[in-house]
């Protein structure tokens, strides 16, 4: 009789366990971050999965979202496009609540279709304007696309920098051809155009033909949009080569930029969605936690990162649960305050499209440290904050 009655107890326990095993894994929500690890958008993409993980990690230290944990995991695209369509696919079969990536634009425009069908909504570090124009009710900025930015930018360099001869050089792929189209339209508007307008290609090493051409037009300002690692590699040779023009941007100003590019970079000045250096407290803050938690100074993209995931915060804590229809319903036409999520760092509205309207900064970079200049107000508004229950 002794032995039946051990066999029905281990029995129990094993019920119990699975069980609770069950519940537990029933209590988790998995976020898939899917980034540029490796590749030319590694620095770019290592940033972005590093402010998730910030994020993820102080979110579930006070107890995660709607008394649930979350819980990363991480693929990586190789800062490819095509294989991003791929990565996309394997990060949907672990059946994620939220896709957190990817950052470059031209992968972002070739694997967001991906996702929508799946259901799954995307946050993405992307500022192209072409991956809001493609109509994708599913994908979500965590800063402003360049529809919003160029507009904040051109305001600046026209009114505050009075430029009259600017040069542009960017990068033949979708984020730097998004650009261009939004810089030219903005400059436009306000009669003026560029007196030279130069394509390069991702990961070029050699920009000496390009300067040369800046340096024959005559231009006083040098509008350089391209990844970071290039911005670089352009104002360490643009030095070289005593080129008398003053270097604008915008990722120009980039902390990866800064690293990369040293003194070289002592004097640019850009228009940035986000900085270390900014007076706003709440992200002068998440940038010294991110310093103490990765051993370095986040650039906009470890801020996009943290804001991604608590953007995915804000919009079911307003559901009051995790439903993706009803979170990317809630996102649209709606206004989030730091007051109520202040993982934002700042007051953000999100429109139809997925862009955001943020504040921003004027940077200059001096002693290879950007320091604010000045600071802006959202482009538009007031917005107005609608409920989603």
């Amino acid at each position: 009789m002794r032995r039946p009655r051990i066999l029905i107890a281990l029995g129990v326990l094993l019920v119990a366990a699975a069980t609770a095993s069950l519940g537990s894994a029933q209590n988790v929500v998995k976020l898939a971050i899917v980034a540029e690890i490796t590749g030319g958008g590694a620095p770019s993409g290592n940033m972005w999965r590093d402010g998730v993980i910030l994020a993820v990690e102080e979110i579930n230290k006070k107890g995660g979202v709607q008394g649930r944990r979350l819980e990363s995991f991480v693929m990586d695209t190789q800062t490819d496009p095509p294989t991003s369509v791929a990565v996309i696919r394997r990060a949907i079969n672990e059946r994620p609540f939220a896709i957190l990536g990817t950052v470059y634009s031209s992968s972002t425009v070739a694997n967001m279709e991906i996702a929508r069908e799946a259901g799954i909504p995307q946050i993405s570090g992307s500022e192209s304007v072409l991956v809001v124009q493609k109509g994708n009710p599913n994908i979500f900025l965590t800063s402003f696309s360049q529809q919003v930015g160029f507009a904040k930018l051109v305001r600046w360099l026209v009114e505050d920098l009075k430029a009259s001869k600017i040069a542009l050089i960017y990068v033949n792929n979708a984020f730097g051809r998004g650009g261009r189209e939004m810089f030219l339209k903005f400059l436009k508007e306000r009669g003026k155009s560029v007196v030279v307008d130069i394509s390069t290609e991702p990961q070029q090493a050699d920009f000496t033909a390009e300067l040369t051409q800046v340096r024959a037009s005559g231009a006083t300002h040098l509008m350089i949009y391209s990844h970071e690692e290039e911005n670089a590699r352009i104002m360490i040779q643009m030095r070289k080569l005593g080129l008398n023009v003053e270097p604008v941007g915008d990722n120009l100003c980039a902390q990866s930029t800064i690293d990369a590019g040293g003194d070289a970079m002592n004097g640019a000045r850009c228009h940035v969605p986000m900085t270390a250096l900014s007076p706003v407290p709440s992200m002068l803050d998440m940038g010294r936690r991110f310093q103490e938690r990765f051993g370095r100074v986040p650039d906009h993209n470890g801020f996009k990162g943290y804001i991604g995931v608590h953007l995915v915060k804000a919009a079911v804590d307003r559901v009051g649960a995790f439903d993706q229809a009803k979170m990317r319903d809630c996102l649209h036409n709606n206004f989030f305050t730091a007051a109520d999520e202040p993982g934002l760092l700042m007051d953000t509205y999100v429109d139809e499209k997925g862009d955001a309207d943020r504040g921003s900064f004027i940077v200059e970079v001096k002693n290879k440290k950007s320091e604010v200049a000045k600071v802006l107000p959202l482009l538009a508004g007031p917005y107005t904050k609608r409920t989603c229950r």
